[in-house]
């Protein structure tokens, strides 16, 4: 049972921004490594680490620090859906050599086993295990409210008490955001099903997008790191294909290194409304004018080709044709019935109440389907895929 923390006036997010010392220009590192070998990853977070001036200006001895990696569903690493444990491992060894005291924790698309399944599947438990990291439950521990143009949001305690929080990220593609990075990562701050309750509150990619940003702009992080070995393009961010890139991405600004990392994959400006409202909050810079690079430049990933979610091609569709054809452009859930195992985790993420099971196989009542594809976060077996209209499809 989640526990609401009320006596807590000021808040640790607020109490850290005392480490975000800037530099003129936001920098972003990005720094090849072209395996998740342990001794190749170690030597990358090294480098990494080095073009930011390192972790020395926030870790002391016993700085509690928590780091938030992406958890979002029970596959193995190699599925691409979730932060790989290598990067997790060697972020931890660096905060313990600098006297931190490490807790590793994220809440995933709903919670449709015991979280420690979720924990042995990702590779988490083995790496706190080994590194004496503590995993800690969001979904039973105190929350900490705290407030945003009107909204509270009730963070999980360990981020919320957290001295510094890293964010590691995934670089994948998003079937409603278009793109999943670092801003959309700490999403997962928020405790189970309340994620799901958000999307019922805010169906318009726009809305939700605030809501995305809201919750970034309490939650803090101090360093961002995107794990972009593999990646994830394609229909993201739990069923899509893997590609290798063979890069990780850090910095101080997250807002920095998501435009960075959607720009390499071939998104517009403008596209990600999670950069851009993040932005015009003054939360972080975008732009290359604004933002300096350390390590490898754009110019080296100009040719890359990455298939970008379905949902990215409405944008090219005209104006006009959508205020005439709205109700006939549309991009839906629909589940595979050979692959769907009835294991009822897409059930209970919906936030409608959309989808029903008839013998365990759930069947769509898309009169109360909103298309956030929580389903599709959530299913452990990629039996979601996306049912296109006639008139997208002709688009298309």
């Amino acid at each position: 049972m989640l526990k609401l923390n009320t006596k807590q006036t000021i808040t640790t997010a607020m109490e850290r921004d005392k480490f975000n010392t800037r530099d003129k220009l936001s920098v972003v590192s990005i720094v090849k490594c072209q395996s998740y070998d342990q001794k190749m990853v170690d030597k990358a977070i090294e480098q990494s680490l080095e073009n930011i001036n390192g972790l020395d200006p926030f870790i002391q001895e016993g700085t509690r620090v928590h780091i938030k990696p992406n958890l979002l569903t029970a596959k193995s690493p190699e599925k691409c859906a979730t932060t790989h444990p290598t990067i997790v491992r060697t972020i931890i060894k660096h905060v313990q050599e600098l006297g931190g005291i490490v807790t590793i924790g994220d809440s995933p698309s709903g919670i449709s086993r015991p979280i420690e399944e979720y924990w042995q599947i990702t590779g988490m438990a083995k790496v706190a295990l080994e590194t004496g990291a503590k995993l800690v439950r969001f979904e039973k521990k105190t929350v900490v409210e705290r407030k945003v143009n009107g909204s509270s949001y009730f963070i999980a305690d360990a981020i919320a008490n957290a001295d510094v929080v890293i964010n590691i990220c995934k670089l994948k593609t998003h079937n409603l955001t278009l793109f999943t990075g670092a801003i959309k990562n700490m999403f997962g701050s928020i405790p189970g099903f309340k994620k799901s309750e958000y999307h019922k509150q805010a169906p318009n990619v726009k809305d939700f997008s605030r809501i995305i940003v809201d919750i970034f702009s309490v939650t803090s992080p101090q360093l961002n790191i995107m794990d972009a070995i593999e990646v994830m393009e394609g229909n993201g961010p739990s069923a899509g294909k893997v590609k290798h890139l063979g890069l990780i991405f850090t910095s101080k600004d997250a807002v920095a290194l998501d435009s960075i990392a959607a720009k390499i994959m071939g998104f517009e400006d403008g596209e990600i409304l999670t950069t851009e409202e993040a932005y015009r909050r003054g939360l972080g810079e975008k732009g290359i004018d604004n933002i300096k690079l350390k390590g490898c430049s754009l110019g080296e990933f100009q040719d890359l080709q990455f298939v970008l979610p379905s949902n990215h091609y409405l944008n090219f569709i005209p104006v006009s044709v959508v205020k005439i054809l709205g109700k006939l452009l549309w991009v839906r859930p629909k589940p595979d019935e050979f692959r769907c195992e009835r294991c009822g985790a897409c059930i209970a993420t919906c936030p409608t109440q959309a989808m029903i099971p008839s013998d365990g196989f759930p069947i769509i009542d898309y009169n109360r389907c909103i298309n956030c594809f929580c389903c599709d976060e959530a299913c452990p077996h990629d039996a979601i895929d996306q049912k296109m209209s006639w008139l997208v499809k002709k688009f298309l």
